[in-house]
């Protein structure tokens, strides 16, 4: 079974290990360069925040094709992005100081205050929960209703006779 020991913020020089739903995923982290400017710390952090954003968009292309399209297991691939968003998620985690140190502002956003493990977890949850709230709006209620007040119509049709 995966360890689920807490990654901490001190951890994250050299090899990390995080659990997610029972798989463990290992992510090599070294800080940057003692060196970089403040600009290619920015470029860094935005850059990583793309990755997050690409990696929840990966993992709800997956789950539509797992839930819905039935897909072959082989085929579906979670551990691309989820090991992208670990990365990315860690080294926001480093960047977001270091470019405060530098003279810079930098902020963190919500989901970056938690801990890597609960936020791939919630990327994961978020991403099967839209791809439902998708299909349920997209949903014509009118077909349906139509459907249900035929068949209504043929069962009483059926009983009165």
């Amino acid at each position: 079974m995966a360890d689920e020991k807490n990654t901490e913020p001190s951890n994250y020089a050299g090899t990390v290990k995080i659990a997610v739903r029972g798989r463990d995923y290992y992510v090599h982290m070294s800080p940057p360069m003692p060196m970089m400017g403040l600009d290619d710390l920015v470029k860094g952090l935005e850059r990583n925040r793309a990755i997050i954003k690409a990696s929840q968009d990966k993992m709800r292309e997956t789950f539509v094709m797992e839930a819905f399209e039935y897909a072959a297991p082989w085929t579906l691939n979670y551990d691309g992005p989820t090991q992208d968003a670990i990365q990315a998620h860690i080294n926001i985690s480093m960047l977001v100081p270091l470019i405060n140190l530098k003279g810079g502002t930098a902020n963190f956003e919500k989901p970056e205050t938690f801990p890597v493990k609960q936020r791939i977890e919630m990327m994961r949850n978020v991403a099967e929960k839209s791809v439902f709230m998708d299909r349920i709006m997209n949903h014509n209620t009118m077909n349906a209703a139509i459907a249900m007040t035929f068949m209504l119509a043929v069962f009483l049709s059926l009983i009165l006779l």
